[in-house]
């Protein structure tokens, strides 16, 4: 059930973000599932993740998953989001970490965008590199701070994260 909560929360989010409710999914690998959407121009494509832990037990939080999103259209490649599932405080400095390395993270909150939920990494010659890391790591951890002043970590598998991107790559080639 909490899958199917899951993929209905992220279709959601990407029927907005797209505006489109054509997306569907393509195919799972290990701990990461790659949707997309065939809408020409718009088209999009992305791959998700769910973490394998979260802390404290007791925060109350919604959906919580990390994307990695590619839209030809656009020009975007490697565009790395996350949806905490809480509005975070308007001073965290959230960070992914894989292995030693640690990125930056901006909250929509910080930007007044209306994504409160959500940050995505701050600098953007870092994607190409969290990727990377990403396919030679085991784990990324995510800590972000929430308004109520909880700091959360929640750790990924990228377990099959390799196959999905290099999935997501044949699925939204670049132009």
């Amino acid at each position: 059930m909490f899958k199917n909560t899951i993929f209905a929360a992220i279709l959601g989010i990407c029927t907005l973000s797209t505006g489109h409710a054509a997306d569907r999914l393509i195919g799972e690998y290990g701990d990461w599932r790659l949707f997309a959407n065939d809408s020409g121009q718009a088209k999009s494509c992305f791959i998700v993740g769910e973490p394998k832990s979260s802390t404290p037990k007791n925060a109350r939080r919604g959906d919580i998953f990390l994307i990695v999103s590619h839209r030809p259209g656009q020009g975007v490649r490697n565009e790395l989001s996350v949806r905490v599932g809480y509005p975070f405080s308007a001073t965290s400095e959230p960070f992914a970490r894989v292995g030693s390395d640690e990125y930056g993270f901006f909250t929509g909150v910080q930007v007044e965008n209306g994504a409160d939920e959500w940050a995505w990494l701050e600098r953007l010659d870092d994607q190409a590199r969290l990727v990377t890391a990403m396919k030679r790591g085991n784990e990324l951890v995510f800590k972000g701070t929430s308004a109520r002043g909880t700091l959360t970590t929640d750790s990924y598998s990228l377990r099959g994260v390799t196959a999905a991107m290099k999935a997501l790559d044949a699925a939204c080639p670049a132009p």
